[in-house]
């Protein structure tokens, strides 16, 4: 599993009317950016996700971590929660007397209210005795909040038909830990995706070579064959409740990994080929069977 790095710089704004800001360069490929973002600001002031506009993707805005490698989520997350943090406790420190001059740490934000001293007022109401410029806090790196080390395993169904070769994934489950989940249906989503590009991996993405010249043969969509909708099969994601570390993790890549040897094996145990170079394609099943029959 991918761990982070010290590049994710994060701004959180607090506006006098209550609006809530958190800008950093980072960027969104679809893995969950802009919602963690947004959730981890929004857990720390006691608002709801809606509440928090994120402000992402802008060379302008603090410094990031490239995209990918499993490492962004690693990377950002700390930075936003120790913006978050630092910003609450601005802004307890500056509504303090409406609560009676209590102790910044004394406050409490939850379910869009402050408490503190005895008294509860809402968001907006205590944000608008915030100075006219508002609160804005920087956020850094917090390597405490991250780590690396992910494992996942993957069972695996299929059907093979001996006599064209063909193989049918039916059903896989794939169990997957990454310590702190920072949104369990993206996390799900992720495993599936695994699953998804293990298969193509594994049954069907396969690069023909011109043997003089080198090139591709069958590098558009059209002809190299991925995975589609009609070939995936019941796919189940489970989070690994048990890992009970408190950091986060990458896992995107990671969960590429267990599915394909689980397809293999499945393969082996539907018919007794051992296919040891993929794609596991029909040819390569009948040529299995044919020196299976042949060795008998």
């Amino acid at each position: 599993g991918g761990g982070g790095n010290d590049q994710c710089k994060v701004d959180v704004t607090v506006s006098r009317d209550g609006s809530v800001v958190v800008a950093v360069g980072t960027q969104d490929l679809g893995t969950g950016t802009r919602t963690f973002t947004r959730a981890i600001v929004a857990e720390e002031l006691g608002l709801g996700i809606k509440d928090v506009v994120e402000q992402i993707g802008n060379s302008k805005l603090g410094s990031a971590n490239s995209s990918g490698g499993s490492t962004t989520a690693a990377s950002l997350s700390p930075s936003v929660k120790d913006a978050a943090v630092k910003t609450r406790l601005a802004v307890a420190e500056k509504i303090a007397p409406l609560f009676g001059n209590a102790k910044p740490e004394e406050i409490t934000f939850a379910g869009g209210n402050v408490s503190g001293g005895g008294k509860t007022i809402a968001w907006k109401q205590a944000c608008a005795a915030l100075p006219a410029a508002g609160i804005t806090s920087h956020g850094v790196w917090r390597s405490e909040l991250q780590s690396r080390g992910v494992h996942g395993v993957c069972f695996a169904e299929v059907e093979v038909d001996v006599e064209t070769g063909k193989v049918r994934p039916i059903k896989m489950v794939q169990v997957q830990d990454g310590g702190l989940p920072l949104n369990r249906l993206t996390m799900e989503s992720q495993i599936n995706g695994g699953m998804i590009q293990a298969l193509g991996m594994a049954l069907w993405e396969g690069r023909t070579i011109d043997a003089d010249l080198g090139m591709q043969l069958n590098p558009t969509f059209m002809d190299y064959k991925l995975p589609g909708s009609l070939e995936m099969p019941e796919m189940i994601p489970i989070i690994d409740d048990e890992d009970t570390r408190e950091v986060v993790i990458g896992i995107a890549e990671a969960a590429i990994i267990p599915a394909v040897g689980a397809v293999a094996n499945a393969v082996f145990n539907a018919c007794g080929v051992r296919v040891r170079e993929l794609p596991i394609t029909p040819d390569k099943i009948l040529m299995g069977l044919m020196s299976e029959r042949r060795s008998a």
